[in-house]
């Protein structure tokens, strides 16, 4: 009995040592406060370095190390601060009114790498592209008696959790004034966000170029675990900035000559308007701002009404329905609540990119929807377009026109692509219904026994491209329901890039009034062939001079249509 005794008492002590030895070592890598009852003390480097950030117009200067104060207690959270490290019972001290402290994180700062610092601009922030997902669980959750308060756990002391009206989580830092869309929660990810934030004002100090005020702010974007993207945002110029060349080709927006200062300005608010869409914990609208926007609204509804070619990036409609939202924001933006802030950031930023894309302000701005301000060669039509267009009965030239209003120097406008997919939809439709009616009469013709071979043929033929009709309008209808205004963009671009150019989207709408053309023609033909097979006189007499009258009718129309598109020509030249 002794002898097990006194080997249950070795092992203990064997595990004892043991369990000792991984405590210290454990110890030893992590930064946490240390029970004072332990009786082992971790081995600690003797210096550290202390970093004091000033405010965003001041300064990052390393100081000299300073030794380490003992062991804290496990009431107390060491914290970093302008006299070096010391001791505050339960939180952290309060940053300073003169300065922004740097921010302690969980790793420690001469081991944490500081990411590549990438410029961008606000729409680039890519909030609406990440697709995180919620992980898996199966943990059932419980809630314990007299709970009243359900917040989440703040990643840090200086990042506040915000919530967009869509419902995105962002964060703020009201001591710095940084806004991230980052995952803070994350602590590798809150600490490389910490040290790239602190280098970027570190560098904005030491930049002559660059002046920080107590109204700039800094967005930072988590690209990747390399990089982060960043821009910073100054309020009473309502613009946004940079510490380095940033190049502007993704601020145009496929807008080519921009080179004044004047122009560029436009570019640069709408993107301080997007980022005020984006983060829009702080009030920026003023009551000035707040007028403007009924100005242009007002301004935009009026040219709308007396005008088919206005520039506004809205029909009337549209801008009714605005103007009353707006009348209803007076007075709500100073509240706690920030919707109303989204919604005059996000009608400012249309506004300000229409002033863009048009020139304002600036020698030849386009005052027309179809007016273009680049040099304009004549258009030279291609031998497949002509001869189609001929085969087609005109159909492709006039699609053609109407995506040269449309399409005006590689810019859409929205408005009026809306109303060419309505135009375009009701003309399918109304094809469709004449093909199905063809359809049924050539069935019919087709039931008579004494149709000859080539009536029949012609039948035949109006009867496969009555079919034709039908499938065709089926396609083009539903792809068209999902064209929006930007995929109406990409799909411009891309036939623009072509051989052909928009010659052959022109000639893919105009099939479907093509095609029935010649359905009617075969029928037409199929029985007349019928008719002038019989040898009664009268029907022969009576028939002809009918379709004598059709066809005068018919030139007609054509006479004065071509008319009309000859005067267009002529205005268009002058």
């Amino acid at each position: 009995m002794s002898s097990q005794s006194n080997l249950r008492s070795r092992t203990r002590g064997g595990l004892s040592t043991v369990f000792d030895y991984i405590w210290t070592r454990r110890l030893q890598r992590s930064p946490a406060t240390l029970p004072t009852s332990h009786p082992l003390q971790p081995v600690l480097p003797q210096t550290a370095p202390h970093i004091t950030v000033s405010s965003p117009g001041g300064s990052l200067t390393p100081q000299k190390s300073l030794p380490l104060s003992p062991i804290p207690s496990a009431g107390t959270t060491s914290v970093a601060t302008a006299s070096g490290a010391c001791a505050a019972p339960g939180s952290n001290i309060n940053p300073s009114s003169s300065g922004i402290l740097a921010s302690s994180s969980t790793v420690s700062p001469s081991t944490a790498s500081i990411r590549k610092a990438k410029p961008i601009p606000a729409s680039e922030v890519n909030r609406y592209k990440r697709k995180r997902t919620i992980p898996q669980t199966k943990d059932r959750v419980f809630i314990e008696p007299g709970k009243k308060v359900f917040e989440d756990k703040l990643p840090s002391s200086r990042w506040k959790p915000h919530t967009h009206p869509e419902g995105a989580l962002y964060y703020y830092d009201s001591t710095r004034r940084i806004y991230t869309d980052a995952d803070l929660s994350r602590p590798s990810t809150l600490s490389a966000i910490e040290a790239f934030a602190d280098n970027l004002y570190n560098d904005a100090q030491t930049n002559p170029g660059v002046d920080i005020t107590s109204k700039t702010e800094l967005v930072v974007e988590d690209i990747d675990e390399n990089t982060c993207g960043y821009y910073f945002v100054e309020q009473d110029t309502q613009c946004i900035f940079w510490l380095e060349r940033f190049d502007a080709e993704s601020l145009f927006e496929n807008i080519r000559r921009v080179r004044n200062m004047g122009h560029i300005k436009h570019a640069i608010e709408a993107q301080y308007w997007t980022h005020c869409e984006l983060f829009p914990y702080e009030n920026r609208v003023t009551p000035v701002v707040l007028e403007e926007l009924k100005q242009m609204i007002m301004h935009a509804a009026a040219v709308t009404l007396t005008s088919a070619t206005s520039v506004s990036p809205f029909d009337k409609d549209e801008l009714e329905k605005m103007l009353d939202l707006v009348m209803n924001i007076e007075g709500t933006l100073d509240g706690e609540f920030t919707h109303t802030r989204c919604v005059v950031a996000r009608f400012m930023s249309e506004f300000t990119k229409a002033k863009f894309f048009n020139f304002c302000g600036q020698p030849g701005a386009r005052l027309d929807s179809d007016q273009t301000i680049y040099f304009k060669d004549h258009d030279h039509q291609s031998l497949l377009f002509i001869i189609t267009s001929f085969l087609l009965f005109g159909a492709p030239r006039t699609h053609q026109e109407d995506l040269n209003t449309i399409w005006v120097d590689r810019i859409i406008n929205r408005v009026l692509w809306n109303q060419f997919m309505e135009k375009l939809n009701d003309e399918w439709t109304g094809l469709a219904l004449s093909a199905t009616v063809i359809l049924n009469a050539n069935m019919a013709f087709l039931a008579i026994s004494s149709v000859q071979n080539l009536a029949k043929l012609l039948s035949y033929l109006s009867t496969a491209c009555s079919i034709a009709v039908v499938l065709l309008v089926l396609l083009l209808v539903r792809q068209n329901q999902k064209k929006d205004c930007e995929r109406a963009v990409t799909l411009l671009k891309h036939v623009s890039q072509s051989f052909f150019g928009t010659e052959a989207l022109a000639i893919t709408y105009s099939l479907p009034y093509g095609l029935l053309m010649w359905a009617l023609l075969c029928f037409t033909a199929g029985l007349g062939n019928l008719i002038f097979g019989t040898e009664n006189q009268w029907t022969l007499g009576a028939v002809g001079f009918v379709g004598s009258l059709v066809v005068c009718f018919v030139a007609l129309v054509v006479r004065i249509g071509r008319y009309q598109d000859n005067q267009e020509d002529e205005e268009s030249m002058v």
